[in-house]
């Protein structure tokens, strides 16, 4: 951001556009200043050449910029910068995203998927110094971005994700699983994790349940969100790994129970999300709740700009001069 140390001495600048009338007034009065700062006489008088008269408003423009350079050096321009120092923690988010192929039913537009990774990137660009991370469950699970305060890599990672690049299965148990690994050990003042999914276990070797009591028993508050409608839904998908797209609809049914039982025994709260509107209120709900109270200092630094505006004050009437030369202004 521009600053001035003296923003008083930028007054002068309404003094540029009546230069000429103040230089020939003083001339009138048989008094002249150090440098001309008209234009030579009239730069439309008929009879004078063209290069002439553009010369001669080429000397003007480079006074007046000269001049306004000046005047803003006086000023003391400087370049300032302000961040914000967070003197605490914050707290930690974890996502645990089922990507099996079911998500890519379009009942909440335009896919589930797509509307969930959607909240979550609102979700990030909210953040101020919470650490967030980002697990993805099929019939395997993975962890696609460690707890991290750098968003703009972890919101690269979840663009990357799509429905069923972890196989056909859902494994609900390994995704909370996983979270409760890369957040056991946090520092974090909270830690939360988050369990987006429209289905039931039906793959990996690790019972939901298990996983959320280990949540529990962590520090970690599991919340669950439910993503979808039951029965049919349109279905488009498009296999990762073969290049098949499959259309149609698809029985949609998943067991609300057992996700609230989850959410139950994580400690935390299910949402149910049948459409965006639904969805974006769970998120907002989170978002309150997982908020990081620590306190922040805002440091400034500034760097001076005198020396680069007087240089280009300097340039500006260097020019002036010769283009007077060349116009055959060079008297003063």
């Amino acid at each position: 951001m521009l600053a001035f140390d003296r923003p008083a001495a930028l007054a002068l600048l309404v003094l540029v556009p009546g230069l000429p009338l103040l230089a020939r007034f003083l001339r009138g009065r048989g008094l002249s200043l150090p440098f001309p700062l008209d234009s030579g006489g009239s730069l439309f008088a008929v009879g004078v050449p063209l290069f002439p008269r553009f010369l001669r408003a080429a000397r003007a423009l480079a006074l007046a910029l000269g001049f306004a350079a000046c005047v803003a050096a006086a000023a003391g321009p400087a370049l300032v910068t302000r961040r914000v120092v967070y003197l605490g923690r914050g707290n930690e988010v974890v996502f645990v995203l089922d990507v099996s192929p079911s998500m890519a039913a379009s009942d909440v537009p335009p896919s589930r998927i797509e509307a969930a990774k959607a909240i979550i990137g609102q979700f990030i660009a909210a953040r101020r110094n919470e650490t967030v991370g980002l697990v993805a469950f099929g019939q395997e699970a993975a962890l696609i971005c460690p707890p991290t305060l750098d968003y703009a890599a972890l919101s690269s990672r979840l663009a990357s994700i799509k429905s069923g690049i972890f196989g056909d299965g859902t494994a609900i148990g390994a995704g909370i699983a996983t979270a409760v690994a890369h957040e056991a050990r946090s520092t974090a003042p909270e830690k939360f994790a988050v369990l987006l999914t429209d289905g039931e276990n039906n793959a990996g070797a690790i019972d939901p349940a298990t996983a959320a009591d280990a949540a529990r028993r962590y520090g970690i508050t599991l919340s669950v969100i439910g993503v979808g409608t039951r029965g049919d839904v349109p279905f488009d998908y498009v296999d990762p790994a073969t290049g098949e797209r499959r259309t149609g609809t698809y029985k949609s049914g998943f067991d609300q129970g057992q996700l609230e039982r989850l959410a139950l025994e994580g400690g935390g709260q299910y949402y149910a999300a049948e459409n965006k509107a639904a969805l974006a209120s769970a998120f907002d709900s989170l978002s309150e709740k997982s908020a990081s109270l620590s306190r922040s200092r805002t440091l400034s630094s500034e760097k001076p700009l005198v020396a680069q505006v007087m240089l280009l004050a300097f340039a500006a009437l260097a020019a002036a001069r010769i283009f007077g030369l060349l116009g055959g202004g060079g008297r003063p």
